[in-house]
């Protein structure tokens, strides 16, 4: 009997997002930090580790069940995303939908490579290890980071997540933080596009004492259109509110691109499963779409994809001008600017 072939390259952001970004030759612009280098690239390699959701553990007949289930919960909201968010102007989501694409972004930030990396590297403070090593007392964290990765792709509604006993109750409270502490928004670029990296979704965050507040998280769906997760404090029930008031003027994600969805039933929306929510699609202009730029470049620690080096350039000349960065992109400027050259001869 011949044996199955195992899909090898799981990556990490979905290829449906990634496809969005490639050029008339259907390949992506990817700059490889490691290599300091620019090059064309078919999305089957960038943002993927070979196996990396692969576990006998779980299921030993079928080693990629997490990466199939993936792959299933990918797909419905590939079609979600296509029919109802890509291309329209106003955007109306049923409840049901909101809260798959909801626990799907959630999602995304669990099985990154990045928290991969947290769950191999052990990098943990004492009370969550302890937490953990209650769920996998062998304190091989990995394995329980592919374990509740195969629990979370079946989830559909945050009624499941609440409900299952194999859960731990940190992961349980990420994703009810993000519901209940976000709303959602979209907007488009106009005057540049934007870049994607390997930090997906990126988040801006303005750092008190020893924790991190998350103002928004940033998920681009194209060059053109983003989808943003936004601070409650945003909200404009909050405006009179003196700390949620001081700390959202330490954003610069603000105005327009933060003006909350309406809802069709506005006596406790989301309680009502009939609730429909209603997105009206904001313009984000160059100085915004350069500052988001900006936090992108600034968290990547792979690499970077974008369609076009002319809608790009100019943050990335901006990005590296500025003096509180983490890392500078100098040789990504100067081959970007040998691209056009060579595009204008």
């Amino acid at each position: 009997i011949m044996k199955k072939q195992e899909p090898r390259k799981h990556h990490y952001i979905p290829r449906f997002i990634l496809k969005n970004f490639n050029d008339n030759n259907g390949q992506v612009n990817y700059w490889d930090i490691k290599k300091n280098k620019l090059e064309k690239r078919n999305i089957k390699s960038v943002f993927m580790n070979i196996d990396m959701y692969r576990d006998e553990t779980i299921n030993e007949q079928d080693p990629t069940q997490i990466e199939s289930k993936f792959a299933i919960f990918e797909c419905e909201i590939a079609k979600l995303i296509s029919e109802k968010i890509l291309n329209k102007n106003e955007i109306t989501l049923k409840k049901s939908e909101l809260e798959q694409l909801r626990i799907f972004i959630t999602l995304l930030a669990f099985r990154s490579n990045s928290r991969m990396n947290q769950y191999i590297n052990n990098s943990f403070n004492e009370s969550t290890r302890d937490t953990l090593l209650k769920y996998q007392p062998d304190g091989n964290f990995e394995k329980l980071w592919r374990r509740e990765l195969d629990i979370l792709a079946t989830c559909r509604s945050y009624e499941e997540i609440e409900q299952s006993d194999l859960i731990d109750p940190i992961i349980k409270l990420d994703f009810f933080n993000d519901l209940e502490g976000f709303y959602m928004t979209f907007v488009d670029a106009r005057g540049g596009e934007f870049l994607l990296s390997d930090i997906y979704p990126t988040l801006e965050v303005f750092p008190i004492i020893d924790i991190n507040i998350h103002l928004h998280c940033i998920l681009p769906l194209s060059p053109t259109r983003m989808l943003l997760l936004n601070h409650i404090m945003f909200k404009k029930e909050y405006k009179d509110n003196s700390v949620f008031k001081n700390m959202a003027k330490l954003s610069k994600i603000t105005g327009e691109a933060t003006v909350q969805p309406k809802c069709k039933h506005n006596f406790n929306c989301f309680a009502n499963k009939d609730s429909e929510y209603i997105y009206k699609v904001r313009k984000v202009y160059a100085h915004d779409i350069e500052y988001i730029n900006a936090l992108i470049l600034n968290e990547t620690k792979i690499g970077v994809i974008f369609r076009n080096a002319e809608k790009i350039i100019e943050s990335v000349k901006l990005f590296n001008e500025r003096s509180d960065t983490k890392q500078k992109f100098l040789e990504l400027e100067k081959q970007l600017y040998n691209v056009l050259d060579s595009n204008n001869q």
